[in-house]
């Protein structure tokens, strides 16, 4: 299975300098093109358009960051009345896979072989749609936790050589917003396994208790721009996140996006310094006041 496209990562390393970290989680950024073409949704996936999404990886324990030997993968592309997820589950024990039909938001889904989709339309941390698709094609979806929501979806699965596959897609109209680029939207890929010697539950953002953690999701912006993922930092950063942020797009595009958000970084940590060097100078005690200065040229030297 091919591991995606370059991933490039930007360690914002002062960060830690004026900061205490809430967690070291990676934040996830996936940037997500507007479809060119059609997409039946089949659960095949094999339509030109899904080539024009970024294809990503990496799926660890939803409690811890461990990589699991059984992976999945997933891309994500949208229209003016779709959001549409196309998800690959490997699966070594395809032969011992028999999928059982449930009924629409039936509990039973999630004990089996089954992709969680979560979706925070507004990035506000609370009002996230929760969506999941059986290797059968049983749905459920909730508000939250009230699954007496309903969206008007299509879904469809594939069962093939050693995986398979789900495709998902959500009308913009039951997620109370419409596309336009730039709008980041919170979501997180998520898969139930029983199959194996040890359920697995995994996430490819990772949280920190269960799946329900929407200040942990990744971060999907529609059609953006390098200057547009730049400037939208601190958005990946609300809730107080502090690792490094990560985003996922074909080579050559992330580039400009991490030169311009290095620029801002770097910005911000020379105000900062230059503040520190004001504290300094205003400092009474002479000891205390030579080593600020002797750690603020510290602090430049290494930042220069």
């Amino acid at each position: 299975m091919p591991t995606g496209p370059l991933v490039a990562t930007l360690l914002l390393v002062f960060a830690a300098v004026f900061c205490a970290a809430e967690d070291d989680y990676e934040i996830k950024v996936y940037p997500c093109p507007r479809s060119a073409g059609p997409i039946t949704v089949d659960g095949a996936l094999d339509e030109p358009a899904w080539a024009e999404a970024p294809l990503v990886g990496g799926f660890t324990l939803y409690n811890a960051p461990t990589l699991v030997d059984v992976q999945t993968f997933f891309r994500v592309v949208y229209n003016d009345q779709w959001l549409v997820f196309g998800v690959i589950c490997e699966e070594p024990l395809i032969a011992k896979l028999a999928p059982v039909p449930q009924a629409r938001d039936a509990h039973a889904v999630f004990h089996g072989e089954t992709v969680e989709i979560f979706v925070d339309p507004t990035h506000d941390h609370a009002n996230y749609f929760q969506f999941a698709v059986s290797a059968a094609g049983s749905l459920y979806d909730s508000k939250q936790m009230d699954a007496s929501w309903s969206a008007g979806l299509m879904a469809a699965t594939h069962l093939g050589d050693g995986a398979w596959t789900v495709e998902l897609a959500i009308p913009w109209d039951d997620l109370g917003i419409q596309p336009s680029p730039g709008r980041v939207i919170g979501f997180n890929v998520c898969r139930d396994r029983y199959l194996g010697q040890a359920r697995e539950w995994t996430n490819w953002s990772q949280t920190e208790a269960n799946f329900h953690d929407p200040f942990r999701f990744a971060h999907l912006v529609l059609s953006p721009t390098p200057e547009m993922l730049a400037a939208l930092s601190e958005e990946f950063r609300s809730g107080g996140r502090r690792g490094p942020i990560v985003i996922f797009s074909e080579e050559g595009f992330a580039e400009t996006t991490y030169r311009a958000l290095a620029s801002t970084v770097l910005d911000k940590l020379d105000e900062a310094l230059d503040e520190l060097a004001r504290t300094a100078e205003s400092e009474a005690d002479a000891r205390a006041r030579e080593e600020l200065q002797r750690r603020v040229a510290e602090y430049r030297q290494e930042a220069a």
